[in-house]
């Protein structure tokens, strides 16, 4: 059975990624003009709107199985791939964040907040010890 501080992870995390949906949904059209604008500097027309789907797939099939690894697998090394990648998304925030708005940025901060608070529930005493239970510890 999971602990408590699994579960938050869980609704916490997933949730992140529904958050990340929805803002993709909201903000396609911005994403995809500034996508072709970058792709039409580099001599290379139309492909932003595939571009951004297949970033959009690829990114949901990470964090699943990132999620699967941790509250599935109970592997727990891969909470610490999670904390990089958390890492890395408010480094990468805090490089954009001038060029983000509206919508945008509202569902970036939003989706980073709840990654960070569902990271937070894995280093919590209980989640320490499901995941000991797996390793054979306790």
């Amino acid at each position: 059975m999971k602990p408590a501080s699994i579960k938050k992870f869980d609704m916490l995390y997933l949730g992140s990624i529904v958050v990340g949906l929805i803002g993709f949904a909201f903000n396609y059209g911005d994403l995809v003009e500034t996508t072709n604008a970058e792709l039409a500097a580099a001599g290379v027309e139309g492909m932003g709107g595939g571009i951004m789907i297949g970033s959009l797939i690829f990114g949901i099939v990470i964090n699943l199985a990132l999620w699967f690894l941790i509250s599935g697998l109970r592997i727990e090394f891969v909470k610490w791939i999670l904390v990089l990648f958390a890492a890395w998304a408010i480094f990468s925030l805090a490089t954009t964040f001038g060029l983000l708005s509206g919508l945008n940025l509202v569902f970036t901060l939003v989706g980073n907040l709840m990654t960070l608070a569902a990271i937070y529930f894995l280093f919590q005493p209980d989640a320490k010890a499901w995941f000991a239970e797996k390793r054979g510890g306790n």
